[in-house]
């Protein structure tokens, strides 16, 4: 049964709706009439003329999801009337497997892969990772995978095998299984459910979560909601949206017949989606469903309305809104006026939100569940004084000192333009007045503001503060503390932290013991490095073997391989024994095969099973030292789990491109595409990098596709186009110019300024390409910068054309770049060279020669081009020493500098006998 419905949904998933009747014109009003709107109440009803009008849109409506990202409409100005939508609709009987976008089955067969994926969970920390391996080609993919699901058990006790090694392997499992379980099971679900939903339809979802024997809870249908809206979101239009509006709402209709409250955590998100695009007449039917399927929602959906009104323009409603709770302090009232109250705050309206926290009664606002937001938003507008007389509201009713506490960080934290020193001040200040005991939940809340203020100084006097009157300080408190030390590249705090966790005798866990190890090692402190490895020793709450490859690994990394076989030496010592990792380490850093061989023999002397490290470890040290056949007997170890096959692949792609051997590379990459299997983005930057013979730029796009994080495509994308510019392909480099610009327009213009010094190193100079590239850049909308500019004019000193650089001298202007000193030397050695002297000495009047490098480089270029035989001037004005580093020129390519050294008449003499 399990294998008939995986294979029906697979199917579905592959087939695409062929045809579908017109869409209806729909009438969608986004904005607000002039007359006033009438009230809202659980009255109004989503009535049966409404839905059906939405189902009779829905059955001619092409069910094909738009991709593209819209724009959240901005405020409205001009109000514009029309009548309540009909929309676009999933009726009720139609099938939910028909949202599907006809993916082939390609696209099939890797959603079922990445379902398994999600299944597998976190494993070891040698497993892990989210890509998955091709079956052997003996066997079906599809039906091996689909196997593995079907037979898969989602809470499988632990089951350890006779040996005592790998018992204790099972158990310490099992036991990390335990521990991840209660925080990873619930994300892991959600995003399965999301993708499922995504492919086949929520309802389609729901029905194969609940043949797996899942229950469908109130956070499954949450993520099928949030799954709907992000869909609407993506839409081009209201029109193509309200279809997945539908879907949500049949959603909230399930969660009402199931017997489930309608909380906010429910329709929150998905009025919000409606405030955003505007939709008032939706509004009023939706929120008036939830108010009827829930009416303790009644006070918090007014948060909406009055959000809807605000950012829709109408003063007219919000204040007939206003008056109508004026007596906010009758209990039918309050929470309205609360809510409206905090939506005011949100849309920036002080003036509004001061006039209900003067009409609110304090008591009742002390004991508010939104207390928290009160006094941020209290902090936002700077409103002390009202801050002050809630705090002392909550002290006199006996308050929990760590409530109160907490809540003047959030008023302290959020005035605007704040240093962390007044925020800690004010805190103080009013903890004195109340006379309130440390909280370390407030206290943790200000360590991690200090850090992420960059105030890591800060962050460990409050520590030092909070563990003198609290001796038992959880040491995860610290954590913030060593993570913004690594960020902010400031090792040398590790000391201090360190010596305050010493001083107090705080309890320090595995991983805080990892990461001040990690944080020695890398300011090269190994001796401190060890000082905490013999505390860690000692503690005995830790497996050391993880902090000395800790120690070992920085060794490599400097080079140094005594100290990393010293540390081995102590490993014996102590004895502890080494793990993969370790074995990994020495490896990778092997200098001859025979070493290789004496650890692999030993790793399984140990009895250690191999991991996808230790396989990538040997593909690369038989790569680095030139046996290529042996780097490629390691993928075809049979003990290698499917699991991660595919990332030993990939790295083995990336070596053999690294190390001259391309072609094999591309045809190792060839092969994982025909097994259905997806390179690795570093082994595919890898292989775009190294590969740079002539007509190879189709092959270079299809790597391009490989690559999905943004950051490494960016990084790939740019490879490419360097390519392009090489070998001249100027509709290609300007195609990838614009793709280039609609991921990050502000990353594009270091890609720029290398792509021009990249035509300046050319040899010969195409200056052709350089400026049909200048135009292409100011037709893409961006600017010209002074880097670009200098890289092009320097090409053309080298091309010894007078008449481009003529062209470039004015774009200076045209880019409001003014001409500078070197700007008018590259520009007169231009003129010069080319046999444009007239020009040249009238240009020279303008340059001052105050400066004596300047009067040297002036000198330099009459003797060099004084005859009309030399070819190869002397001094050449190249951009400046940080413009070349910014655009990452090679360093034996760069251009003869302006010198910056004493000149002296000797010298000078001698700079132009070797000049003639």
């Amino acid at each position: 049964m399990w294998k008939r419905l995986l294979e029906t949904t697979k199917k579905v998933v592959s087939a695409a709706p062929k045809l579908a009747p017109a869409a209806p014109k729909l009438a969608t009003r986004k904005r607000p009439s002039c007359t006033r709107r009438p009230d809202v109440s659980p009255a109004t009803k989503v009535t049966p003329e409404s839905l059906l009008r939405l189902e009779q849109a829905a059955v001619s409506k092409k069910t094909t999801l738009p991709s593209a990202l819209p724009t959240p409409s901005p405020t409205v100005t001009s109000p514009s009337p029309s009548p309540i939508l009909s929309r676009h609709m999933l009726p009720s009987h139609s099938s939910p497997f028909s949202c599907s976008d006809g993916e082939d089955e390609d696209n099939s067969r890797d959603f079922t892969k990445e379902i398994l994926s999600i299944l597998n969970g976190p494993e070891d920390a040698e497993e892990s990772g989210d890509t998955e391996a091709a079956p052997e080609e003996s066997e079906d993919a599809e039906d091996v995978i689909s196997n593995k699901i079907l037979e898969m058990e989602w809470f499988a006790g632990s089951q350890p095998s006779n040996t005592s090694t790998q018992y204790r392997k099972e158990v310490a499992r099992e036991k990390k299984k335990r521990y991840i379980f209660k925080n990873t099971e619930s994300r892991r679900f959600t995003r399965l459910m999301r993708m499922c939903a995504d492919k086949l339809g929520t309802e389609s979802a729901l029905e194969f979560f609940g043949r797996l024997g899942r229950e469908t809870g109130i956070k499954e249908f949450n993520a099928l909601i949030r799954v709907c809206l992000d869909k609407a979101r993506d839409c081009e239009d209201i029109d193509s949206a309200v279809e997945h509006i539908f879907r949500a709402y049949r959603l909230f209709e399930m969660i009402k017949d199931r017997g489930f409250q309608i909380e906010e955590d429910s329709y929150g998100p998905f009025l919000l989606y409606l405030v955003d695009v505007e939709l008032l007449e939706e509004f009023e039917m939706f929120s008036a469903f939830f108010k009827d399927a829930n009416p303790r929602s009644y006070s918090r959906i007014a948060y909406y309305e009055m959000l809807l009104l605000i950012r829709a323009q109408d003063e007219e409603s919000i204040q007939e809104l206003c008056r109508s709770v004026e007596d906010c302090n009758e209990e039918a009232h309050y929470g309205i006026a609360e809510s409206y109250m905090l939506a005011f705050a949100e849309s920036n309206r002080r003036v509004d939100f001061v006039r209900f926290l003067e009409l609110l009664d304090q008591r009742k606002l002390s004991g508010s569940k939104y207390i928290s937001s009160i006094f941020r938003y209290m902090g936002r507008f700077e409103l002390e004084n009202y801050a002050d007389k809630l705090l002392q509201e909550m002290t006199s009713k006996e308050c929990a000192d760590g409530k109160v506490s907490s809540l003047t960080f959030d008023y302290a934290a959020n005035v605007p333009n704040i240093a962390a020193e007044d925020v800690i001040s004010t805190f103080n200040k009013w903890q004195e007045k109340f006379e309130l005991a440390p909280s370390v939940g407030a206290y943790d809340r200000i360590i991690s503001f200090c850090c992420s203020s960059s105030k890591i100084s800060l962050a460990l006097d409050v520590a030092e503060c909070l563990c003198k009157s609290n001796p038992s300080v959880p040491i995860e408190l610290l954590n913030p503390i060593i993570q913004a030390c690594e960020e902010s590249y400031e090792l040398h705090m590790a000391r201090s932290l360190y010596d305050l966790m010493s001083r107090h005798k705080l309890k320090l866990k595995n991983e805080t013991f990892r990461s001040m190890i990690s944080l020695r090692v890398k300011m090269k402190d190994f001796q401190g490095a060890y000082d905490i490895l013999t505390d860690a020793e000692g503690s005995g709450e830790t497996s050391t073997v993880t902090l000395y490859n800790i120690i070992m690994a920085g060794y490599f990394r400097e080079k140094n391989h005594n100290g990393a076989q010293r540390v081995i030496a102590q490993m014996q010592s102590a004895g502890v024994k080494p793990d993969s990792e370790t074995f990994s380490y020495l490896i990778l850093n092997c200098d001859s095969e025979e070493k290789v061989s004496k650890y692999l023999d030993e790793l399984r002397q140990d009895g250690i099973q191999m991991t996808k490290h230790a396989y990538m470890a040997l593909i690369n040290a038989y790569s680095r030292l030139g046996n290529f056949g042996m780097a490629k007997q390691v993928v075809l170890d049979n003990e290698i789990s499917p699991k991660y096959l595919s990332e030993v692949k990939s790295a083995l792609v990336g070596a053999l491109a690294s190390n001259g051997k391309v072609s094999d590379g591309l045809n190792i990459f060839d092969e994982i595409k025909q097994s259905g299997g997806c390179l690795e983005s570093k082994a595919a930057v890898a292989l775009i990098e190294h590969t740079q013979t002539e007509g190879e730029l189709d092959r270079l796009y299809q790597l391009l596709e490989e690559l999905s994080e943004p950051n490494m495509w960016f990084d790939g994308c740019s490879r490419v186009l360097q390519y392009c510019v090489q070998h001249n392909h100027s509709d290609a480099a300007v195609d990838l110019l614009r793709q280039l610009k609609e991921r990050s327009e502000m990353s594009t213009y270091m890609v720029v300024d290398q792509v021009f010094c990249q035509i300046w190193e050319m040899e010969p100079v195409n200056l052709d390409l350089g400026m049909e590239l200048l135009r292409a850049v100011k037709e893409l909308g961006l600017n010209v910068s002074r880097t670009s500019l200098d890289f092009l004019l320097s090409a053309c000193v080298k091309a010894k054309d007078s008449e481009r650089a003529q062209q470039i001298w004015t774009e200076y202007e045209s880019s409001d770049l003014p001409h500078n000193v070197l700007t008018s030397l590259r520009m007169y050695q231009a003129l010069f060279s080319s046999g444009q002297r007239q020009a040249a000495r009238k240009l020279l009047h303008t340059i001052p020669k105050d400066d004596p490098h300047v009067r040297f480089i002036i000198q330099s270029y009459k003797t060099t081009y004084k005859t009309q035989g030399h070819k190869k001037p002397s001094a050449v004005i190249g951009p400046s020493p940080g413009k070349k580093a910014a655009a990452k020129v090679k360093k034996n390519n760069e251009p003869t500098s302006l010198r910056r050294k004493t000149v002296c008449p000797k010298k000078k003499g001698k700079g132009e006998r070797r000049d003639k």
